[in-house]
């Protein structure tokens, strides 16, 4: 089922004003998070995955300004990059350069994910953790038993988490870490995206 529909951003930025009133956009994802809380069963159903089939329909878009949206209503809310192989939610969040991130915890060299949590001075309520160092084994590394570990423990320190993930019509990364989610928003732009390849994802999902 279509869950919601957002308008075009137009200004060419990726964290759109979530203070502004007469912002379509701002209604708009206002919408949504009432949307999705009629379908979540909270607080049990609190990860949301955020995808698409390919680059450049949205997802990261709707995944960043979704999570900053959900923390102005005094909820706890993370924003995970884990679209590692070509991670962008560092640079569009405009953050300070580091190469710790999600990788270097699933892969045993950071024990503890605090220690790579990012705090968002504007929004208080919500914390960032980027995907870091691009790996060589990223299938393998999201198969790891630490990945649903961390998830397992942010469930009992926040009230959304809130994933960002790879293009499932490229790679099959998404479709590996879904056994963590609770539901999954899958994205589509129109005059972008392509009926013929969400059809062949769908089939891909199912079988």
């Amino acid at each position: 089922p279509i869950l919601s529909e957002l308008s075009h951003n137009t200004t060419g930025q990726r964290v759109i004003d979530h203070h502004a009133f007469n912002d379509s956009n701002v209604e708009l994802f206002r919408l949504l998070r009432t949307k999705l809380n009629f379908i979540l069963n909270l607080p049990d159903q609190k990860v949301v995955l955020v995808t698409s089939t390919e680059p450049g329909e949205g997802k990261s878009y709707v995944a960043i300004n979704l999570a900053i949206n959900l923390s102005l209503t005094e909820k706890k809310v993370i924003l995970l990059g884990m679209d590692i192989r070509k991670p962008q939610l560092r640079n569009y969040l405009k953050l300070k350069k580091g190469e710790l991130g999600l990788t270097s915890y699933f892969s045993g060299q950071v024990k503890d994910h605090h220690q790579l949590i990012t705090e968002m001075d504007e929004y208080p309520n919500l914390h960032v953790l980027t995907a870091g160092i691009v790996p060589p084994n990223p299938n393998e590394l999201l198969m790891s038993k630490r990945v649903d570990q961390l998830i397992s423990e942010l469930r009992n320190e926040y009230d959304y988490i809130i994933i960002d993930t790879a293009p499932v019509g490229v790679v099959s990364d998404t479709f590996v870490i879904n056994r963590i989610a609770d539901i999954a928003l899958y994205v589509c732009r129109i005059n972008f995206s392509d009926k013929r390849k969400s059809r062949e994802s769908s089939h891909y999902e199912s079988s």
